[in-house]
């Protein structure tokens, strides 16, 4: 029997301590290792997990030798999974119409409404997987992460079923994402065209029609408003998007009111009020107001006569026409808004003044209560000062309120252009807060921008792609 080798084991934990690597110094003749010396060096660094005895045993058997090999394997930690939601419908549509090959744009494409029927499901939880936590070679727990409950689904229009996964509508209606919460909303629909004779239409909700709109029919809904066919001389006002896959003819008796989007094929002789963007392919002869874009970029995308504000900007095909219709551009916030913030400003700060002489008076009395010990809370002075002091305060929220929508619509103007992809006639007239451009000489592919003293133009970006 061989000698015991002066020799020692060389053995290398790795820096997480999850692989232990061993080798053998060749030792001299007539001298070997035994399986005892290796224990006691392995147990002398600790290595007490994860030990490969059949390769010790070939190491030792085989004489393999100045050869680092895996010894030890520790116990890698598995991961949990978080629980999550998997819901049954569209959570993210643009409302956005496609461009079609041809340069036209579809109308049809536009996804207004999500809609869902009672004790459909709507959304289904998977529950969060614990993780399974590993070891070292040395014996030292590595933990692992563990997966996340989430909180049950917040919102209205649903219930969760018994076995707390499972969602369900509890009504039939319109289903959407309102930040972290689902709502599930009524919808009025109409099957075929909304008549005069039915009446007008004011819903809590949205407002569905497959068909056309008379003239004379007026329609308001808190939610969406969608007309599959063509809107006449109606009045429409909605709270969120409105889509008009027909169109609309105004006749000069229209008016559509929005504080969403707007998406149409068309519109002519109407007066627009629209707080988001506004998508069409024609405005003709139309008085428009958008705090949003404008976009009129399909193959037939113009705008022809009438009086067109965008606050961030317009994008059209064409302006104006070959006979050199007036036509008025106007984009930024305006100097009307301008001035409102000011004034608007200075009756806040009017207001404060007003407010704190207010609370003054009031301290005086409570300052008098306390010295004379005599009670004024029903002074006729004092009360007149509370009333005072209520009716301010209302008006302050109130002021200050539109304050900051002016301030939004001032700041989203800042670098608002008019681009134009092809043609712009004579006729048109651009407007930039104060500044003025009438346009003499047709021009193609060109944008114009704001600058100090004038309207700059510069080649339109959107044309030369």
């Amino acid at each position: 029997m061989a000698e015991l080798t002066q020799q020692k084991p060389i053995i290398r934990i790795t820096f997480d301590e999850m692989e232990a690597y061993m080798l053998l110094p060749e030792p001299e003749q007539g001298t070997g290792y035994t399986d005892a010396q290796i224990r006691q060096e392995m147990a002398a660094r600790g290595i007490t997990t994860g030990i490969d005895e059949q390769r010790i045993s070939d190491m030792l058997e085989g004489h393999t030798y100045n050869a680092e090999l895996l010894v030890a394997q520790g116990k890698k930690p598995v991961d949990g999974t978080d629980g999550y939601y998997e819901y049954k419908f569209d959570t993210n549509f643009d409302g956005k119409p496609k461009l079609l090959p041809d340069g036209s744009v579809d109308y049809w494409s536009v996804h207004s409404i999500e809609s869902v029927t009672a004790g459909q499901v709507i959304a289904v939880y998977h529950p969060a997987v614990s993780g399974e936590d590993g070891m070292s070679v040395k014996g030292r727990l590595v933990p692992a992460k563990h997966g996340r409950e989430q909180m049950p689904l917040k919102g209205k229009g649903f219930d969760r079923m018994d076995d707390e996964v499972t969602y369900t509508a509890s009504m039939d209606g319109k289903i959407e994402m309102q930040n972290d919460r689902i709502v599930v909303l009524p919808v009025h629909e109409v099957s075929g065209n909304a008549e005069l004779a039915e009446g007008n239409i004011d819903f809590r909700g949205d407002i569905v029609i497959h068909g056309n709109v008379e003239s004379g029919v007026n329609i308001r809904a808190t939610g969406s408003i969608t007309i599959d066919g063509v809107a006449e001389a109606c009045m429409l006002e909605a709270g969120k998007d409105i889509i008009l896959r027909g169109g609309m003819l105004g006749g000069n008796k229209a008016s559509v009111k929005t504080k969403g989007a707007i998406t149409a094929k068309f519109f002519e002789f109407t007066n627009i009020l629209c707080e988001g963007d506004l998508q069409a392919d024609v405005l003709m002869d139309c008085s428009v107001i958008c705090h949003g874009q404008i976009r009129l970029t399909g193959r037939k995308g113009s705008i022809i006569g009438g009086k067109v504000q965008a606050i961030r900007g317009l994008i059209a095909t064409s302006l104006g026409n070959d006979a050199e219709k007036r036509t008025e551009i106007f984009v930024g916030a305006g100097i009307d808004v301008y001035s409102r913030l000011r004034v608007m400003e200075k009756k806040i700060e009017m207001t404060r003044e007003e407010l704190a002489k207010i609370e003054e008076g009031l301290e005086k009395f409570e300052i008098l209560s306390k010295e004379r010990g005599v009670s004024y809370t029903n002074d006729p002075r004092r009360t007149s000062l509370l009333r005072i002091k209520i009716k301010d305060s209302a008006m302050l929220a109130s002021d200050e309120e539109e304050v900051r929508k002016l301030r939004i619509l001032a700041e989203s103007s800042r670098g608002a252009c008019v681009s134009v992809i092809q043609e712009i006639y004579p006729g048109v007239i651009i407007n930039m807060d104060e500044l003025k451009l009438a346009l003499k000489n047709m021009a193609t592919g060109v944008e114009f921008y704001k600058l100090p003293d004038k309207i700059g133009t510069r080649p339109c970006s959107a044309a030369v792609e």
